[in-house]
C-alpha cells in the first residue's frame, strides 16, 4: 500500500488529509476505508458513512474499471477537509462508466453512495471515473440539526407510498 504525504497542504480551501495508491484488486476496499477512517480520526463526521462509501467505490472500481485485463489497474484514494465538511474521492484510470454486458442493471452500490452522502459527483476522465462524495460536519451534538440537502431513496420511497 503506497500511502503518499498530503499533496501540498491545501486544496480548494481544503486540508488535503490523505493520497493513497492501491491495486485494484478486493483486498484494497478494506485498506482505503481504513485507511481513510484513520486520516479522519480528529474530524467530527459521519464515519460509518464514509465508511461504506469508500468500499464501495473502491468495489467498484476493483469490480468494474480493469475488467478484461491482464493485470490489475491502480485505484487513488483522497480525503480532503475545511471547515464545512469533507471530500472523499475514488479515481481510477479504467474504463469509465460502461456497461457490463452480463449485469442485469445499475447495481447497488451507486445507489447506495448517493443516499449516504451529502453530496456526490462523479466525474468521467478519460481514462477512468471519479467518484467525489461530499459529507458535511457534525455539530457538537452530531447531525441533529443538520439541514437535509435531499431526501434519500428511503424518504422519497416513503413519500411514494403515503402517497399512494
Amino acid at each position: 500500500m503506497a500511502c503518499k504525504a498530503p499533496r501540498s497542504g491545501h486544496t480548494n480551501g481544503m486540508s488535503h488529509l490523505l493520497d493513497l495508491d492501491l491495486p485494484a484488486e478486493p483486498r484494497s476496499a478494506s485498506r482505503a476505508r481504513r485507511a481513510v477512517l484513520d486520516a479522519l480520526k480528529d474530524v467530527a463526521v459521519d464515519r460509518d458513512a464514509i465508511g461504506v462509501v469508500v468500499s464501495e467505490a473502491v468495489t467498484n472500481a476493483v469490480v468494474h474499471a480493469y475488467r478484461g485485463r491482464e493485470r490489475p489497474g491502480e485505484i487513488h484514494v483522497s480525503a480532503s477537509a475545511d471547515d464545512a465538511g469533507v471530500e472523499i474521492s475514488v479515481a481510477d484510470d479504467g474504463l469509465g462508466l460502461r456497461p457490463r454486458l452480463d449485469s442485469p442493471g445499475v447495481g447497488l452500490g451507486m445507489p447506495l453512495i448517493a443516499d449516504l452522502a451529502d453530496h456526490v459527483e462523479i466525474t468521467e476522465t478519460w481514462p477512468g471515473t471519479r467518484v467525489a462524495a461530499h459529507f458535511v460536519r457534525m455539530g457538537p451534538a452530531g447531525p441533529h440539526g443538520r439541514p437535509l440537502t435531499r431526501a434519500g431513496r428511503a424518504e422519497r420511497r416513503a413519500a411514494d407510498l403515503v402517497a399512494a
